[in-house]
């Protein structure tokens, strides 16, 4: 059955509400928007924000634009069993993962009817990462939802130091107990990852209001679904990507990025960015400007068409 999603504005934001098809129940998100009137955009960004996230991550890339690159804009929503869902309930679940998929493609056809000539880059960071991925993997070969894909802080691989039992684990629970919660300090046993080099993830749990205490073992069995998925997904992609990933970062390392890289298929313009002082959220990261500096200029390569 097709029924309609709304999307509304933020409360920091002035944004016209829209309609888009997407399958499931008639739901309504929020999201926000960082758009110059000073001149017509020729590049939009569409944001997906990760795990225990929301659209207002992207704050920082967005008054960076604003300031140095105002013919790209932004727009970012509200991920679907996140803290912003409007559906209390659905906070740290996922009953369906395509719905993260028809989601996107839906706000997506939203943007592009606001801004028709424009070109379209997703920008994904972290499980936002993994969303854009398998959206891309899904879509029709022949025609491309996207013209550009940024992938930060993207989770490619199980770390090897990663006991052997914990992604196993976590699927046999998933399919016993779906519905079962879990924080994930108890999946971490009691560790406290460091995110930014100023910041760990208690921190953002204690300060962030938009923090889901407990998630669904389906939704941590979804996530874990996905990071296998994340290296089959590089060989789908046929538009022009930029990956950005911090050496200092928990999930991964450079050689696992690099090896994700790899699988793009020759012919499509890849360019990656380690950072190695730089941990796992970027756009908060202390080199944040340096960052946000890159991918002005991977965005100027493909405005010219030069990717």
């Amino acid at each position: 059955m097709m029924v309609m999603a709304v999307w509304g504005c933020a409360p920091e934001t002035t944004l016209i509400n829209h309609q888009g098809h997407i399958s499931g129940k008639n739901d309504s998100f929020g999201y926000r928007k960082w758009i110059s009137e000073r001149v017509e955009q020729d590049i939009i960004i569409i944001g997906i924000h990760g795990f225990c996230g929301a659209s207002i991550d992207y704050t920082n890339l967005g008054q960076h634009l604003l300031r140095h690159q105002p013919r790209t804009g932004l727009y970012a929503y509200e991920v679907r069993g996140q803290g912003s869902d409007p559906i209390h309930e659905r906070r740290g679940d996922i009953g369906d993962p395509r719905d993260w998929y028809r989601d996107l493609f839906a706000f997506t056809q939203l943007v592009e009817e606001q801004h028709p000539e424009a070109k379209i880059v997703w920008f994904g960071e972290s499980m936002g990462a993994m969303i854009a991925s398998q959206a891309w993997k899904m879509a029709p070969a022949n025609s491309p939802p996207c013209d550009g894909l940024i992938l930060s802080s993207p989770i490619v691989r199980f770390r090897d130091d990663i006991p052997a039992w914990t992604p196993g684990l976590v699927q046999i629970a998933a399919t016993t107990l779906p519905l079962a919660r879990v924080s994930l300090d108890t999946l971490a046993g009691g560790q406290d990852v460091q995110m930014t080099q100023s910041s760990h993830h208690k921190d953002q749990v204690k300060t962030n209001s938009y923090n889901v205490e407990q998630h669904t073992l389906r939704l941590i069995g979804t996530l874990t679904r996905h990071i296998e998925d994340m290296n089959d997904c590089a060989t789908h992609f046929r538009s022009p990507i930029l990956v950005l990933h911090g050496g200092k970062d928990y999930f991964n390392n450079d050689s696992d990025v690099r090896g994700f890289v790899a699988r793009i298929p020759p012919g499509v313009s890849k360019t990656y960015h380690n950072y190695p002082d730089a941990y796992h959220l970027l756009m908060y990261d202390s080199e944040k400007e340096q960052i946000f500096q890159d991918v002005e200029r991977w965005l100027n390569r493909l405005r010219r068409g030069r990717l």
